[in-house]
């Protein structure tokens, strides 16, 4: 049986649950709206958003797991915090050059989709 008294009360349950759901509802969201996309950019596009929000709600979902099991330490808060800003370096750069890849390739794009900025 769990010592801390935090691990047994519905707030902590809570504070786990609420961002891994919201994290959840970033990627099915994301899902969704890639499948209504009509070209690749704009796909890469829609799942980078829901990679950065949604890992940044899974990493405060594990965060607020580590602390209900274990307390509060100030190292799991900085790795949290690394985590969190490594997440949105990666997705960001990763997303960058996964459309730029896209672009370069001559992939057809839907008539809508502005290009301006990628020319040149």
């Amino acid at each position: 049986m769990n010592e801390n008294p935090l691990s047994e009360t519905i707030w902590t349950d809570l504070a786990v649950g609420v961002p891994a759901i919201l994290g959840a509802l970033c990627f099915l969201t994301a899902m969704v709206a890639v499948n209504r996309v009509r070209d690749a950019l704009g796909r890469t596009n829609t799942m980078s958003v829901a990679t950065g929000l949604g890992m940044v709600f899974f990493i405060l979902a594990a965060f607020a797991h580590v602390t209900v099991e274990h307390g509060f330490t100030w190292v799991n808060l900085g790795e949290v915090l690394i985590a969190i800003f490594a997440t949105f370096f990666v997705v960001t750069i990763a997303s960058m050059t996964i459309a730029r890849a896209v672009f370069m390739s001559d992939t057809p794009l839907d008539p809508d989709t502005d290009t301006r900025d990628l020319d040149g």
